[in-house]
């Protein structure tokens, strides 16, 4: 039966939610026992991811109806996908490799551009398919969370996107630019810091030194699937300056995130710390965080360098 791959549209909104519930369930089910169904994506959150990179989102179909999708993210010079999943009953003909493929040739239109992408190490179907497409294991990606006591003092101690004019805004983006250029050459995670606002998922607070943004940590305030309000606030990417990376602005940073996520009612924050980040790593479980769960990054080969440690803060998941 002929597959076709094309692009996503905004009208793709619901099969797309659609596919990832029931894919993704069927891989709860087996993995978890997990029976009850997976709630829906919500449309605020599928649009938001293909907005980031429209010309890079792709879904499969067969019979005009979509069976599988992939959505490409870029950060400048360093991209990946994710969210991405084919219907269980469609699987091993070959459709996530096309999808794979036609993201590929999307993300290698910036020449030198690392890519790569995050999945579960529990999971040895996706890792040999990654493998065989000449991805590289590189490092966990530890997710960490942490309980946000209530407070008598709910005060957001930091600058925030949401309270700053347009000129401060372009002013602050630039600065981050300075900064995450510092930790790879060409990052850039405005993308991400815009589409948090526009979408009304959360909010960024950003760290000023001197007059200028050193750092910056993106808070989502709300859930990406339908039901209940997700207890948890999700907060990254949270990249700081590495001349500016001491204990001080670290915590000041990750503590204005802390009071931002109980001001808005959530129970727990969580933070994706990639393992090569060690200092980060250390001051993170100093501060009371624990380990949740991991995600095993891949990198396509000859696209990155290959593993060593370092002191950066770039907290950040290669995951939809």
């Amino acid at each position: 039966m002929t597959t076709t791959i094309r692009r996503m549209t905004p009208e793709d909104a619901d099969a797309v939610r659609r596919v990832e519930a029931a894919a993704f369930g069927a891989w709860l089910k087996r993995a978890r026992g997990r029976d009850e169904p997976l709630p829906w994506r919500t449309r605020a959150n599928v649009l938001a991811l293909r907005e980031k990179d429209p010309d890079g989102c792709f879904v499969a179909e067969q019979d005009d109806r979509v069976v599988g999708f992939i959505f490409s993210r870029t950060w400048g010079s360093v991209g990946w996908f994710g969210t991405f999943a084919v219907l269980s009953e469609f699987q091993g003909q070959g459709i996530g490799k096309q999808l794979i493929g036609a993201s590929l040739d999307y993300l290698r239109q910036r020449p030198g551009r690392m890519m790569g992408l995050e999945t579960m190490p529990g999971s040895p179907g996706n890792l040999g398919l990654y493998l065989k497409r000449g991805f590289h294991p590189r490092f966990l990606t530890i997710h960490l969370r942490k309980p946000v006591e209530p407070s008598m003092d709910d005060e957001v101690a930091l600058p925030r996107w949401s309270r700053a004019d347009a000129e401060t805004r372009d002013r602050w983006l630039a600065e981050l630019r300075e900064a995450t250029d510092r930790i790879r050459p060409g990052l850039d995670y405005s993308k991400e810091i815009i589409s948090t606002s526009e979408h009304h998922l959360g909010d960024t607070l950003f760290l000023i030194e001197d007059g200028r943004a050193v750092g910056a940590c993106t808070v989502a305030l709300v859930g990406i699937r339908e039901g209940p309000e997700e207890e948890k606030a999700p907060a990254h990417p949270l990249v700081l300056h590495p001349v500016h990376a001491n204990e001080e602005a670290f915590h000041t940073l990750l503590g204005a995130a802390e009071a931002l996520a109980r001001a808005a009612g959530k129970q727990e924050i969580m933070i994706p710390v990639n393992a090569r980040h060690t200092w980060a790593l250390e001051q993170a479980l100093r501060s009371g965080y624990r380990v949740e769960r991991a995600m095993v990054r891949m990198v396509l080969s000859g696209t990155g360098t290959g593993p060593h440690t370092d002191n950066y803060v770039d907290l950040s998941r290669w995951a939809g």
